[in-house]
């Protein structure tokens, strides 16, 4: 419990620091995504999802911020609770980077990096479903940028904390801390589009709330973006691929469910920047 507290009082510190200084730089944009093939623990047939999402990118002297939340409509297959239909789901997450080369001045990068950030991290969602999940994670961590010549490539590690609810059996769930690796891109293509997407590794994180050891989750989500009316206008729409393994921890092979812990489904997509 000390860990964790510290964690989270790091945490709130780097985080409050970041509103002391207005932005240089900034982006919004919103994207309609629709994932046809999806898994969902505790759910026998895969799932098809309409997302709607809300993203803010920023930058200011000290490094920058990031924010997005994701809306999450499922269909009949993922049920809410009490019946009325697919489920309804939010989950949003901010992000704080600090630049060392903005903090420090240096100019020639970290080995084969540009520069180094530091980062913390905190997630919240909720789902309307009889096991009601209601996560919130904290991460805090570095992160590299490794040297592209246009747009951006990250890769970052973290140590991971997780709380959530199980509803099923009704309490709330306090996981332990865990690696976390993750990595994030966006890379312009030959002035047609954009290829960009993002990989998240949380090594296990002890037993969940029906007492069962959580394995190793990955996520991976690739997408490639054509620029419709040309590279200014601001929409885009594409395709993409997500792969989703041991999903929120679970195993195929403990789950009341047959494979409803790993999927790999097609995406489409439509964005607009604001």
């Amino acid at each position: 419990m000390k860990t964790v507290s510290r964690l989270t009082t790091l945490a709130a510190v780097l985080l409050a620091s970041s509103s002391a200084f207005a932005a240089d730089w900034s982006s919004n944009a919103i994207t309609y995504s629709y994932v046809p093939h999806q898994s969902e623990p505790g759910v026998s047939d895969k799932v098809a999802k309409n997302i709607m999402t809300f993203t803010h990118v920023s930058g200011d002297k000290l490094g920058s911020n990031l924010f997005n939340i994701d809306l999450l409509k499922s269909d009949s297959s993922d049920q809410a609770n009490r019946g009325g239909g697919g489920a309804q789901e939010w989950y949003g997450f901010y992000q704080r980077n600090f630049s060392l080369n903005a903090m420090t001045g240096n100019k020639t990068g970290y080995g084969i990096a540009k520069d180094l950030n530091l980062t913390a991290r905190v997630d919240a969602g909720a789902k309307n479903t009889e096991f009601a999940p209601a996560p919130r994670k904290l991460r805090l961590g570095m992160s590299a940028a490794m040297p592209v010549s246009a747009g951006f490539w990250d890769i970052g590690v973290a140590a991971y904390k997780e709380t959530n609810h199980n509803g099923i059996v009704g309490k709330a769930v306090s996981f332990d801390v865990a690696p976390s690796l993750s990595s994030a891109w966006a890379i312009p293509v030959a002035g047609i589009g954009t290829f960009g997407g993002f990989a998240s590794i949380v090594g296990p994180k002890g037993k969940d709330g029906f007492g069962a050891q959580t394995a190793t989750e990955t996520l991976i989500r690739a997408t490639f973006m054509f620029d419709v009316m040309g590279p200014k206008s601001g929409l885009t729409a594409g395709v993409g691929v997500e792969y989703w393994n041991n999903k929120f921890g679970c195993k195929n092979s403990q789950s009341f469910k047959k494979d409803s812990c790993t999927s790999t489904t097609p995406l489409v997509l439509v964005s607009y920047a604001l």
